[in-house]
């Protein structure tokens, strides 16, 4: 399930541009306002959270951030059914929300139509960029690498972690593991703070065929990891 969801500028100022985790608490609160029991199990959890939010879309920048003169959007993303619908009830009860130093007034949620997923070749594009990391060695330690597209581990970690993603959801493996992405026609590295830690990331366009089971995971759940600080989403690519 995604909505679009559109928002309205209260206060003016300035977003500053590592602004991830203001949206991911506006997320939080949302959560523990309409299900305290979900909003605590999901602050606890280490494992995947299986659900994902785009950037924030409609801000000028300017030197120091994102002037927000017009309306604004994000889309929120997630397979599970329960968690949508608390998101939901937690943003409309809200009626504003604050993200960072900027006040915004909800003004609509649509429900997107999901695409169809039957194996057949689609195009992506990213609506937050793409995290993925290893593990390496460093003065005899291992230290966590940020991988990008131009790197073969790169698609390999994508295909591990959906495949992971699938087994949280359903208790099984999925019945189709064949999964390739395609060499992208563009790629746009990022550099982004969360906190205190940095995380590279890539925006980027691909194709993407295979397993309609995993195709379908991350389209909802996002692809990559740490989709719920907002890294992952992807859309279908239908342009000519």
């Amino acid at each position: 399930m995604r909505f679009k969801i559109r928002l309205l500028p209260e206060r003016g100022g300035l977003l500053p541009y590592n602004y991830n985790h203001f949206l991911a608490g506006v997320l939080y609160r949302a959560f523990r306002a309409a299900d305290l029991e979900l909003a605590k199990s999901l602050h606890e959890s280490r494992d995947i959270k299986l659900y994902t939010f785009s950037e924030l879309k409609g801000g000028v920048p300017v030197s120091r951030g994102l002037r927000f003169n017009d309306s604004a959007c994000f889309y929120l993303s997630s397979p599970r059914d329960r968690l949508m619908r608390t998101a939901v009830e937690g943003l409309l009860d809200s009626g504003s929300i604050s993200i960072g130093p900027l006040s915004f007034r909800l003004e609509s949620m649509e429900v997107l139509k999901p695409p169809t997923f039957n194996g057949s070749s689609l195009r992506f594009r990213t609506l937050s960029p793409i995290c993925v990391t290893t593990k390496k060695p460093k003065d005899g330690r291992l230290v966590q690498w940020d991988l990008y597209p131009k790197e073969p581990q790169f698609y390999t970690n994508i295909r591990r972690n959906l495949i992971r993603k699938y087994e949280l959801l359903h208790g099984h493996p999925p019945e189709n593991i064949d999964l390739i992405l395609g060499t992208p026609t563009w790629t746009k590295p990022v550099r982004l703070r969360i906190k205190d830690t940095y995380h590279r990331a890539s925006h980027m366009a691909f194709e993407a065929r295979g397993s309609k089971e995993l195709l379908h995971v991350g389209y909802e759940c996002g692809l990559g990891e740490k989709n719920s600080m907002g890294f992952g989403m992807v859309e279908v690519d239908d342009s000519s």
